[in-house]
């Protein structure tokens, strides 16, 4: 049998693609800040994105999504792990992630020893001064937030980054996801938000 093994962080033209011909897929995505910031929902959308709206090589992708908050949901830490593999049984659990989403300092600091060499981390440089010696991007999300009108968009901006530079999903698969679970009358916001992150994700993927 195969051994299925993480394929994240291979460098081509700049891009961190998630696999080659003939390889097994498995990434994990671990996405943490405080509560109210949407954590949940945005680890929610990407793995919901794999598992219904994306393929690797022509087959289904299986996801799967777990999540922990501090006992007040509000301003307490939280975090939400997905991995997403091309096998249908796989270990589900992240230990140290491939890419590390960050939303807050306390998020930083609680996770980032979570990682191994290979873990590109993507941070919010308005909340997050410290820089880790990883391979790391860094964009004004709450800031981007802010001028759309919401700052709770920034988890959509987070994650259209991410999708950006991983190219671990379909980023259309993931505008349905977010169509999906949005309560009604955000689904709008949410969607322009994903797209500015993408857009914001792929300059950062291949500036010079």
């Amino acid at each position: 049998m195969s051994q299925i093994r993480s394929v994240i962080g291979i460098n081509i033209a700049k891009g961190h693609r998630i696999g080659r011909d003939g390889e097994r897929l498995k990434v994990s995505v671990r996405i943490a800040g405080m509560g109210g910031q949407g954590i949940i929902f945005a680890g929610i959308a990407l793995a919901r994105a794999a598992a219904l709206y994306s393929l690797w090589e022509g087959k289904p992708l299986n996801a799967i999504q777990t999540q922990s908050y501090g006992p007040a949901a509000r301003g307490e830490s939280s975090k939400c792990d997905v991995v997403i593999c091309d096998q249908g049984s796989f270990y589900p659990f992240l230990e140290r992630p491939d890419f590390l989403v960050l939303m807050s300092k306390p998020a930083y600091e609680k996770f980032i020893g979570s990682t191994y060499p290979g873990t590109v981390v993507i941070l919010d440089e308005d909340a997050i001064a410290d820089r880790p010696e990883l391979t790391c991007y860094e964009l004004p999300a709450m800031h981007l937030a802010e001028e759309m009108g919401k700052r709770s968009a920034a988890n959509m901006i987070m994650l259209g980054a991410l999708v950006a530079i991983s190219s671990a999903v379909d980023k259309d698969g993931v505008s349905k996801a977010i169509a999906d679970i949005s309560p009604m009358g955000s689904e709008g916001l949410n969607e322009k938000a994903f797209r500015e992150g993408l857009l914001r994700g792929h300059r950062l993927l291949y500036q010079d």
